[in-house]
């Protein structure tokens, strides 16, 4: 899907150009994450979801196919990212103050943070922890396409 690549290849230069000035206490332990995070976070979570490597290779073309080893797949990305975990779903805070790239200020009550909360509620109650991810994930994605596209180009 073009919008998952839209949004993981944000989302990395987002991290990768994110300075350590969040704004936020509870953001300070953060570790930014870089390209080559993301790479090493796709190699480890394909092998430990067991994805064919008909899925590997979708996933190398940015395709994922809603099916059980790519939600779980997904999930693992995720929560290598530092942005979910199954007992507590997504940090929401995280993910927008991450979009908002390197030293922007972040207001937590704005449009964007409530697209964002919106998907990760509607979505917490979905099937396994796997299922809650991948659909949240695509929630989020589809809602702030206009914001994840404009991190690609920051």
């Amino acid at each position: 899907m073009k919008v998952l690549v839209v949004f993981l290849l944000g989302l990395t230069l987002a991290l990768a150009e994110h300075d350590h000035d969040h704004h936020h206490h509870h953001h300070e332990s953060y570790v930014v994450k870089t390209h080559d995070d993301l790479v090493t976070y796709r190699s480890y979570c394909a092998e430990k979801v067991h994805a064919s490597e008909e899925l590997v290779e979708k996933y190398k073309k940015w395709q994922y196919p809603d099916d059980a080893v790519t939600h779980c797949y997904l999930e693992c990305v995720f929560q290598k990212f530092g942005f979910y975990d199954a007992e507590h779903g997504f940090d929401v805070h995280k993910i927008h103050v991450q979009l908002a790239g390197a030293g922007a200020e972040v207001n937590h009550s704005d449009e964007t943070h409530q697209k964002i909360a919106n998907c990760a509620e509607t979505h917490s109650k979905e099937g396994n922890s796997c299922a809650k991810a991948y659909h949240a994930g695509m929630c989020f994605m589809n809602a702030n396409l206009q914001l994840v596209q404009h991190s690609v180009k920051v």
